[in-house]
């Protein structure tokens, strides 16, 4: 403890008797490892300097840091008063390392804000400043922070490039533990985000394992809280659980307010997911008690909202569940952000149940009809984002693997080359080149079938293409026919599969039922249409807002494009479908109806579809 005191006496020494003077960046980070270890301690930073003009450097570092602490512990006006003192007076052209260090956690704050264009901006300015010092490590928090952004703004492509570039970076060169955190949790909420939950654990796991080997509690808590939310998003609904404890525990030792909202909010979600309903409301509650002392972000209001309206609903206590839709949809009328669409929907989706279970039918329709034009409004973006999706999985596993043949051909390389090199053996080199580069091609094409060929081993998903199976689609048809929901199905089947396995093997095939899958997804709606694959080459499709001639016509639409991207030995890959609706055809007949059409289709020719 002496030797902490000391530290902050010589830091804000330094501030105060000397405006003008410049610490070291190993004492800023000296420092800033301080106070990560014990924020707590340190919420009243001296910042009494004598300030005359441009604040200095040291200034705005102190300021930050002091401003993260105070964030940190739930004391959120205040922090938002320390990073306000220099909002109008800090200027573009500040290129000190303070200033780069304040632009960077600024910028965070303003993702908390719900300010997402401002955030954007900061984190820019952050990256000239620290371009211009040439600081390779935070340009790293910095390229974290950027993926952080460009997924609030949902820019996916773009969080890709930035979380990329800084994980070959944190991969190839000796860096401190708070920039790799930051990088790891960039990457944990890029793979969450975008549903690859076994990456985000995995990610997350490193993440939390490295904050607690370097004690640091400041960036410990909200990784621990993305850890949880990664294994709740993934089912594991009994160590999501143990999360939320243990971030509860230590939320109660700090006395951190926003961390007891997240580890409330977090065991209501889990008790929703076991219809643990009484439960729910009363960790909802207690989070809801918290929220204007330690929560800001609209984003974060609007869910613990709605998921109090569904534990309240499930109650049958419909008006109160009501009065927090309402809520919510009041804190949407002034989100100005690229998630109100999305935020909009679910709200509107929760209310329109609700009031269908009040039997209040001619409200519900009206809700629901509402809903239906903001998910047409965000059907073009949806299908961009899904393609996105795909081709970003696609493009990371690619990295991952070309980072670690990089890396270790070029320590092969490095070392042979030297030994032949001294024994002017030179000839030896392009032979040992040349074997590597086989053997590198080789471990490569290895590597890649087996990336293809992981899973997310969940009982809802098949293994190969990573749609819903044949298991959720009974279930989900089961869930529909005991509301009495009208749907609309059908049941496609490749053409020729048979013979594309027989021809040019299995693997072929398998290729392409994954490239058919990902066309299949693209061309439906993730919130009201469900996508399976029931069995070898057959597919269904359940759509609750189209009817049989909507659903007809996208199909069609899906043959064109086949016809143009995917091809087997030069002849483009074709399906048969049969297209039946529910109003039409009970439920346990349904499905043998789609089954006959999907065969009157192949009777007929192939590539046909009948309804």
């Amino acid at each position: 403890m002496v030797r902490v005191n000391l530290a902050i006496f010589v830091v804000c020494a330094m501030v105060v008797l000397n405006p003008v003077a410049h610490a070291s960046i190993k004492e800023y980070l000296s420092f800033e490892q301080t106070v990560l270890k014990s924020p707590e301690q340190h919420l009243n930073l001296t910042n009494k300097w004598e300030h005359t003009g441009e604040p200095t450097g040291a200034e705005l570092f102190l300021s930050a840091l002091k401003a993260r602490a105070l964030f940190f512990a739930g004391h959120v006006e205040r922090s938002k008063s320390e990073f306000s003192h220099y909002d109008a007076e800090l200027k573009v052209q500040q290129f000190t390392w303070g200033a780069g260090y304040w632009y960077l956690y600024r910028s965070f704050f303003a993702i908390e804000e719900g300010h997402l264009d401002d955030a954007k901006r900061l984190v820019k300015q952050a990256r000239r400043a620290f371009t211009h010092l040439k600081d390779s490590s935070m340009l790293v928090r910095v390229q974290a922070m950027e993926a952080v952004v460009a997924i609030w703004r949902e820019e996916y492509s773009e969080a890709l490039k930035s979380v990329q570039a800084a994980h070959a970076y944190i991969m190839r060169n000796d860096i401190s533990d708070v920039s790799k955190l930051a990088v790891l949790d960039g990457l944990t909420a890029y793979y969450s985000t975008l549903k690859y939950h076994r990456k985000a654990i995995e990610f997350a796991t490193q993440a939390n394992s490295l904050a607690v080997q370097s004690q640091n509690i400041l960036d410990g808590l909200p990784i621990k809280y993305n850890l949880c939310m990664a294994l709740l998003r993934s089912k594991l609904v009994e160590k999501a659980r143990a999360c939320y404890q243990e971030m509860l525990s230590s939320a109660k030792q700090y006395k951190l307010p926003r961390y007891h909202f997240w580890a409330n909010a977090g065991l209501g979600k889990v008790s929703l997911l076991l219809n643990e309903y009484e439960n729910a409301v009363r960790y909802f509650e207690q989070a809801k008690k918290l929220e204007y002392i330690a929560i800001m972000n609209p984003a974060h209001l609007i869910v613990l909202r709605n998921n109090l309206a569904k534990a309240l609903s499930a109650m049958a206590k419909y008006p109160q569940a009501q009065t927090h839709l309402q809520e919510s949809l009041v804190i949407l009328d002034n989100y100005q952000s690229p998630l109100n669409n999305r935020y909009m929907r679910r709200t509107l989706k929760i209310k329109s149940q609700v009031l269908e279970l009040q039997k209040d039918y001619e409200n519900s329709i009206d809700v629901l009809k509402r809903y239906i034009r903001l998910l047409e409004e965000n059907e073009l973006a949806t299908k961009e984002v899904l393609e996105q999706e795909a081709q970003s999985f696609f493009e990371a596993e690619q990295h991952k693997l070309n980072l670690a043949l990089t890396d270790e051909k070029l320590k092969a390389q490095a070392a042979n080359l030297a030994e032949l090199e001294k024994e002017e053996q030179l000839s030896r080199a392009y032979i040992f080149i040349a074997i590597l580069s086989c053997l590198s091609i080789g471990l490569f094409a290895y590597l890649q079938r087996k990336a293809s060929m992981v899973n997310r081993n969940f009982a809802y998903k098949d293994p190969l293409t990573e749609l819903f199976n044949r298991r959720y689609f009974q279930e989900h048809i089961d869930k529909l026919s005991q509301k009495k929901q009208s749907y609309t199905l059908a049941m496609l089947d490749l053409d020729y599969f048979k013979r594309i396995n027989d021809v040019s093997g299995h693997d072929v095939g398998d290729e392409i039922l994954i490239r058919f899958s990902q066309h299949l997804k693209s061309h439906f709606r993730g919130d009201s249409d469900v996508v399976c694959r029931y069995g070898g080459e057959e597919f269904v499709v359940l759509c609750q807002f189209m009817d049989v001639t909507q659903l007809t016509q996208r199909l069609s639409l899906l043959q064109t494009v086949l016809k143009e991207q995917l091809f087997h030995e030069s002849e483009a890959v074709t399906f048969s479908a049969g297209v039946a609706s529910s109003a039409e055809h009970p439920k346990d007949k349904i499905i043998k109806v789609v089954d006959e059409l999907m065969y009157r289709s192949k009777r007929l020719g192939r590539d046909k579809i009948s309804s």
